[in-house]
């Protein structure tokens, strides 16, 4: 309960601010690029096991929405989700943009502080998260109106959900 009053205060703020009504920018087509892994310790010992676990976790994240639906739950990784939080004004879309909420899910479990793996709890490595999120939605939208109003609406939705999870977001990420 407490993650959906965030996320409805922080829409709130962007509808306050007029963010919600800007244009969208187009869809980024390339993968975005995750941010480094944290510093190596100095000593020459052979990279950890859990370099391999990053470096996966960092593939798995850069799929798309529809490529992450048909990835395996493979261990050790965190692959449970809850859905769409949806921000107030936006309830049809918590449907749509599931798939890439899923995959949202996914970066905050084992890449953030609150859960086992923490690869790497870092502002970073949030913001390349959210980063991921909003171009998913905004695949789905593509991929799923085309009506130029209708996408238009699905875009705003998908800005919306993004300012949401960029400026509410951190209780469940650090």
């Amino acid at each position: 309960m407490p993650r959906r009053l965030s996320t409805a205060l922080a829409v709130l703020t962007i509808a306050g601010s007029g963010m919600l009504g800007a244009a969208s920018p187009a869809v980024a087509a390339a993968p975005v690029e995750p941010p480094p892994a944290a510093e190596a310790p100095v000593a020459a010992a052979p990279a950890p096991v859990e370099g391999t676990v990053r470096e996966k976790a960092d593939e798995i994240m850069n799929l798309t929405y529809r490529q992450f639906a048909q990835t395996p739950h493979i261990a050790p990784y965190n692959w449970t989700n809850d859905g769409c939080s949806v921000p107030t004004g936006f309830e049809p879309y918590s449907k749509v943009f599931r798939p890439a909420c899923e995959l949202h899910d996914f970066g905050y479990r084992n890449y953030g502080g609150n859960w086992e793996l923490k690869l790497s709890p870092t502002r970073e490595t949030k913001q390349w998260i959210d980063g991921r999120f909003r171009t998913e939605m905004r695949r789905v939208c593509d991929d799923t109106y085309r009506n130029p109003l209708s996408r238009q609406g699905c875009l705003r939705a998908a800005d919306a959900y993004y300012g949401a999870v960029s400026l509410g977001g951190d209780k469940a990420f650090f």
